[in-house]
């Protein structure tokens, strides 16, 4: 048994949707859903095509895409069923109501995400730091962002918190960044070889920048700490997000080249000076209390 096209599946007051209007709506949809998909493939092939063509391109591209056909379809489908768009402004003011109750914040994060997308401040593939969530930006979406932190959790933020809180971008304008490491020696060290040796080894390290596009590494005496002499070593490399791993082959390298040269890494000390007073108190002390025990 065949369904006629001009069924009545849903009656309305002054008008009604039928079978054959059902099955627009849904070729409708299908059309809008498969061009979608189709441009999006496309921006998937420029991406690996071009090079200057990079991911948060993409991602933006494919967002409007998204949102462009299915607010398209969406229209196009309503109005196949009849749909009288000058009832629309009853349709908004409800929905004005309903935003004042209750989706306050869901219409803030909704705008804070159309101001990511564009204003591009905050792209996929950044390292960021927001509040106490440090990682790299996974996706963006209308309502919230994915970062993916270090230890490969994903943490999901509120476009508002991006847009209101304060955000590091370590890779916003370009990759490189300047690392810091902090040396201590001990009292009576060579500081001037000690600043030669920490300077040949940030030189000699394949990530540190010596192009004169930045400043070159500089060593610094902050201080005489409690115990050991407070020095910084500074530099800058190609790509932040190695910072770590340079930090780490620099402070391998900087321990081996201090061993070498007899120049000490010292460890916290403290000293206790006891007046004789104080010592003579002490021992009345444990011999009362050896006396105690004796007695008992």
């Amino acid at each position: 048994m065949f369904i006629q096209l001009d069924t009545v599946l849903i009656q309305l007051e002054e008008s009604s949707i039928t079978f054959g209007d059902a099955l627009g709506v849904s070729f409708i949809l299908l059309v809008s859903y498969l061009v979608t998909r189709a441009a999006l493939k496309g921006l998937e092939r420029a991406q690996r095509n071009r090079p200057n063509f990079g991911k948060s391109h993409q991602f933006i591209l494919g967002r409007l895409l998204i949102y462009s056909f299915g607010t398209i379809g969406t229209l196009i489908a309503l109005s196949a069923v009849g749909v009288d768009f000058s009832k629309l402004t009853l349709i908004a003011s409800a929905l004005s109501v309903g935003i004042g109750f209750g989706l306050k914040n869901v219409i803030n994060n909704f705008s804070s995400g159309i101001i990511l997308i564009f204003e591009r401040t905050v792209r996929i593939g950044d390292w960021v730091v927001v509040g106490q969530t440090e990682g790299i930006v996974d996706q963006i979406n209308l309502r919230s962002s994915q970062i993916q932190t270090w230890d490969k959790a994903d943490v999901i933020v509120p476009n508002a918190d991006m847009i209101s809180s304060q955000v590091i971008n370590w890779t916003l304008e370009k990759p490189s960044g300047r690392i810091v490491l902090s040396v201590d020696v001990a009292y009576g060290s060579d500081t001037k070889l000690v600043r030669k040796l920490l300077l040949e080894v940030a030189k000699s390290h394949p990530a540190v920048m010596l192009d004169g596009s930045v400043k070159e590494p500089i060593v610094l005496f902050l201080g005489y700490g409690d115990s050991a002499l407070q020095l910084e070593l500074r530099c800058f490399i190609q790509d932040i997000m190695d910072r770590i791993i340079v930090k780490s082959d620099l402070y391998f390298a900087i321990d081996d080249i201090l061993r070498k040269n007899a120049i000490e890494i010292p460890f916290p000390q403290r000293q206790i000076h006891v007046k004789q007073s104080d010592l003579a108190n002490i021992v009345r002390l444990k011999e009362s209390s050896n006396n105690s025990r004796t007695n008992s």
